[in-house]
């Protein structure tokens, strides 16, 4: 997951504010995560509550900064519906409700709850859903790539 996001990161820098601190953003969250799974023993709750706490942010960025910016920008450009986002978008949503599953159950969690014995199970879990979430974010904001290319081929054709 490092390795896509250091990709990601290589192709987006510098092209939007907004998308560099949002690929922050989630190279904190990865770290966070990484961090979780691989302790020795259990983590306390309060490295458990930072992660869902970064979860959540990491979350609404997406949905309220990235997303919609960049259906929006295509859409303005090309002057078309992007029907990719409208696969997409339905598909980080639901993502989106099974990472809020995860911080539902764990964002207020105490050392002495008996939840956290399931956490190793649900961390476990939640490593595909983020892989999976990563991937369809990089695929909604390859459309940047795009908008870059309509650009220079309407500069080109002026």
């Amino acid at each position: 997951m490092l390795t896509r996001l250091e990709q990601t990161q290589r192709r987006l820098a510098g092209q939007n504010s907004a998308v560099d601190a949002w690929l922050a953003a989630r190279r904190t969250l990865l770290i966070r995560y990484i961090a979780l799974t691989k302790s020795k023993s259990l983590p306390s709750a309060e490295a458990i509550q930072e992660f869902c706490q970064h979860l959540v942010d990491y979350a609404s960025a997406g949905h309220f900064e990235i997303y919609h910016y960049v259906v929006q920008a295509f859409e303005h450009a090309s002057g078309r519906r992007l029907s990719l986002a409208n696969r997409i978008i339905p598909r980080i949503e639901h993502n989106t409700e099974r990472l809020m599953a995860f911080h539902d159950a764990y964002g207020e969690i105490r050392e002495d709850d008996e939840s956290l014995m399931d956490l190793d199970e649900h961390l476990n879990e939640l490593g595909p859903l983020l892989e999976e979430r990563f991937r369809l974010e990089d695929r909604l904001v390859a459309v940047l790539d795009l908008l870059d290319a309509l650009k220079e081929a309407e500069v080109t054709q002026a």
